[in-house]
């Protein structure tokens, strides 16, 4: 029995972070909103990532939008701290694979005066970023004992943000079938006298 008093004890220790949680066994984020759109030419993902140790124990937002066989296009992170250990939040974005982030619009924000659950435990990291062509989303969400939420998001037009792109080819091909179309026409009505 006392065993069992001093593993509860130890397992209910608080989450690491600024101490403003709810005190409770790690537990793994977990998320309470994610959002695609498009506007002015630009691809918002807001994504809205809850740990109920706190939103302090949020270490990392990953965003990655992958091609049809799921490899990086873009690759863009919010990371909160340096690392997992140091505990002095130094909030920044990063961009591992390619150059679509837009840096000045990109934010992340929470509920520095928390009174309710939510705003104990949530925050909100929003990623712009510039036409990018892919065919899936993903987003990963990491605490800082290393446990993670996963989303992938499928777009089955097969592209992100923009319109797909139609090859010159195609197009200068296409013109020229449908101006044979037209000549032809033309020369039979001449025949007929029309």
């Amino acid at each position: 029995m006392v065993l069992l008093l001093v593993l509860l004890s130890v397992t209910a220790a608080p989450a690491r972070g600024d101490g403003s949680g709810i005190t409770v066994i790690n537990v793994a984020p977990q998320f309470s909103g994610l959002s695609i759109r498009t506007e002015d030419g630009l691809n918002y993902i807001d994504v809205v990532v809850s740990d109920y140790n706190s939103w302090s124990d949020i270490f990392r937002v990953r965003v990655e939008v992958l091609d049809s066989l799921q490899a990086a296009v873009a690759d863009v992170v919010f990371q909160q701290y340096p690392d997992n250990v140091t505990l002095t939040r130094q909030p920044r974005f990063t961009e591992p694979v390619g150059s679509y982030l837009v840096w000045t619009l990109s934010s992340a924000t929470v509920n520095s005066q928390p009174v309710t659950v939510e705003e104990r435990t949530e925050m909100r990291v929003t990623f712009v970023l510039s036409p990018v062509k892919g065919a899936w989303v993903s987003v990963t969400a990491t605490d800082l004992g290393g446990l993670e939420a996963f989303a992938e998001v499928q777009y089955s037009a097969g592209f992100f943000g923009g319109l797909p792109q139609i090859p010159a080819l195609f197009v200068a091909a296409f013109a020229l079938a449908a101006a044979a179309v037209i000549v032809r026409l033309r020369i039979r009505r001449d025949r007929r006298g029309e």
